[in-house]
Parts: structure tokens; sequence; C-alpha cells
């Protein structure tokens, strides 16, 4: 199914002729998955170098850092005035837009996913261009979004997630990370596993904060898997979990470490060496 063959579900007058595709994606500067996640996207769509909204409707993708042909709907929107700003020192021209956003299409917001090959460098596309490649993938039971730390016996999240959780410094997650030490694992998809503890002075939160800077955190299997010779997408096959926590004044982990590497056969059949 066509993505504009649904919207004339929610929004009958919207068309093609009549809407501009927001296609968001890396910018140089900010990661636009990451900032509608952050709650942002809005405000950041607000701004922009030249009159780009120029039609009636606009309907507003983001692309998935992951996956360069997914993007996710954020919503429909029509521009309803718009403010230009001369260049300054610290700027350059630009405009800022008001939007009202259409209620009617909500629903959909963060759960409907569409698939298109469109690579082109045109991040504003007209309706018209694209009505034949914006293809209706899959819709989610749940929103796209990172909610608040959901606790220790919840945590399943991908590497892009922590990514993510890391880059925007999300404060629920920080803290409760932060707040304990404890015996985690990574999942590989290939069913490879691997054993680790956080020791450190900010518990968990610091020793997954290297996995979202290095990916490998410095462990030689890792290092040797995931390292400068690895594909980039390589370390999105990645999940994190928590096995155990333990208090922030606990002084020897090692002996639970081991225990778990036992138990799941993480020597044999995954990461760790020791």
């Amino acid at each position: 199914m066509l993505l504009f063959d649904l919207i004339k579900l929610w929004i009958p007058e919207c068309r093609p002729e009549n809407t501009k595709v927001h296609l968001a994606r890396w910018n140089q500067h900010e990661e636009p998955h990451d900032v509608y996640l952050a709650g942002d996207f809005e405000e950041w769509q607000r701004w922009q170098s030249k009159h780009y909204f120029n039609r009636e409707y606009v309907l507003s993708l983001i692309q998935l850092p992951t996956d360069p042909t997914r993007w996710v709907y954020v919503g429909i929107y029509r521009p309803i005035g718009k403010t230009f700003h001369e260049a300054t020192p610290e700027q350059r021209d630009h405009y800022v837009y008001d939007f009202e956003r259409f209620a009617a299409a909500d629903e959909w917001r963060g759960r409907l996913y569409v698939r298109s090959p469109y690579k082109e460098r045109n991040s504003f596309p007209t309706g018209e261009r694209l009505e034949q490649e914006l293809i209706v993938e899959e819709l989610t039971r749940e929103p796209d979004m990172m909610g608040s730390f959901p606790g220790f016996n919840r945590v399943d999240i991908t590497m892009a997630e922590l990514d993510r959780i890391v880059r925007n410094h999300l404060e629920s997650w920080r803290s409760g990370l932060s707040s304990v030490k404890g015996i985690y694992l990574i999942t590989d998809k290939n069913g490879s596993l691997y054993v680790g503890k956080a020791d450190g002075a900010d518990g968990i939160w610091e020793r997954w904060t290297t996995y979202a800077l290095t990916t490998h955190g410095n462990n030689v299997a890792l290092m040797e898997e995931f390292g400068l010779a690895a594909p980039p997408e390589r370390k999105f096959d990645l999940r994190f979990s928590i096995l155990e926590i333990a208090p922030k004044t606990a002084t020897d982990l090692d002996k639970r470490e081991t225990h778990w590497k036992q138990v799941l056969g993480s020597r044999v059949h995954g990461y760790n060496r020791n």
C-alpha cells in the first residue's frame, strides 16, 4: 500500500500535488531520529535555511539511522506562518516556521514505517516525486520512543538505543544505571554472548557509556569482532541487558561474573576469554 493512499483515509484533502515531503535525515550536525526521541523534533523542524515548506501540507518522515531506506512517520503539518531572519555572526539567513499538526493522523506517529529507495540529496521533494516510492511497510503496536528507565529487570535494549540514551543524556536512564554496580549481558545477533561486570564509580552507566563510544568496550574478543575492520552497521547486532545488580558499596563482583559465565557458557559460546 502506498503511503499517500493511506493518508487519504486520514485527511482526504491532503494529496501529493499539494504536499511537500520532509525527509529528515543526518544533517552533519544532528541525527533527527535522536531529536525526535528526545521530544524536540517539531522545534527542530521549524528552522530551515530556505523557504522549503511552500505547499499547503508537509508530510514528515524520519530516516532510521540503522537503515537508510526505512522511514518512520511523525506527522502531517500545515504551515501557518513563517518569519525570515537575516544572517548574524552566529547563523546564516533562515526561516522559522509555525505549524499546525493534524490530529487526525496522530494515531500512527512513531508507529508507521515506510520503505523508500529515495537517496537523492534533496530532503524536501514534492509529493508527486515520491508518490509511488513511499510504501507502507509496518504498523507497530507501540510508538517509536525512548521512554523512561523501565527498571533493572526490564532492561533489554539495542546498541542503537544505547547510543541514543548516552548521546541524549536521558536523565532517568543515567540516574538508574549509575545508582548500582552489576553484572550485564551483551547478546550478539549471531548467538554469541558476553558477560561483563560494571564496578566503576558510576556503575553500569559508566561501563555502558564506554560501549556506546567504542562498541567493544576495550574487551579483546569484542575488539576483534567489532573493531575498525568491522562494517559500521555490525554494531547494531548487539543487545544489552542486566543479569543482576549490586549496591554501590560492593567491592568484589568477580565471583558473580564467573558464575554467570559458567551458567550461560559465554566462554565456550561467546566472547569471554577468561
